[in-house]
């Protein structure tokens, strides 16, 4: 692990859009020197050079930021998470487990539970595909509405950047409800998303569509039959949802 393996990551993730970006930015500047426009083309050309450029500088920064510097880069998600009261967690991904190395770490005494619900119908954008393929083991796949675990097991599940992976509404609620059903009294549910806001747009252009926004999280917490009992905002770009069971 290096100081920017986090970045790294991303742009290997994401390299078409890094490469499209690119090419953008260099076509404008070729052009620009060719002198083939003038008038109004040229202000076009310069603005399409000026926001290709910010938005690649925008992008990296945030994720080197979010990925290698914040607290979401060292588990911040798991801090006041009681070492000895728990023992059966349970992390949820789709391909690629951004939870189990800080779960081990931070709760020796728990049993840890590793499921893989990406479904390649349903979930098999080229990013995440491309993610996959660089995972670093294969953990049991299943079915995001039937969770192998029986009712009232779990003491912690963590959903990290994940969970928006799944795109339908129905299924995702469904996915909440399994959780829920496998919750214990006191147990929780940890969700770490980006949100599709403001913030996100400005680091990440057309890119923050791929995340949810606020009301569609909370939306689907609720039909899946969850509470949220905190919501922070671990940095600008990053909301971490505490969930428990509805009363």
């Amino acid at each position: 692990m290096t100081q920017y393996s986090g970045l790294l990551k991303i742009v290997r993730f994401n390299w078409p859009w890094y490469v499209g970006t690119a090419v953008v930015t260099a076509a404008a500047l070729a052009l620009l020197w060719s002198g083939a426009f003038r008038g109004p083309w040229i202000a076009l050309l310069i603005t399409a050079f000026l926001v290709s450029s910010i938005w690649i500088a925008l992008s990296l920064c945030v994720s080197h930021y979010v990925y290698d510097r914040s607290p979401i880069s060292r588990g911040g998600w798991l801090e006041g998470t009681d070492p000895v009261a728990v023992r059966n967690v349970a992390v949820f991904h789709a391909g690629q487990d951004e939870a189990s190395h800080f779960v081990a770490r931070a709760l020796p005494l728990a049993q840890i539970h590793r499921f893989d619900f990406y479904d390649p119908m349903r979930t098999g954008t080229p990013s995440l595909k491309r993610a996959r393929a660089l995972a670093e083991r294969d953990d049991p796949s299943i079915e995001s509405d039937k969770i192998p675990l029986r009712n009232e097991t779990l003491d912690l599940g963590l959903v990290v950047f994940a969970a928006h992976e799944i795109r339908e509404d129905k299924q995702r609620a469904s996915f909440f409800r399994e959780l829920a059903r496998a919750l214990t009294t006191s147990g929780r549910i940890v969700v770490v998303e980006h949100l599709r806001d403001g913030w996100n747009f400005l680091a990440y252009g057309p890119g923050a569509f791929h995340f949810l926004s606020a009301q569609t999280w909370r939306r689907s917490f609720v039909n899946g039959g969850l509470t949220i009992s905190s919501e922070t905002s671990c940095t600008p770009f990053v909301r971490v949802f505490e969930l428990r069971k509805c009363s």
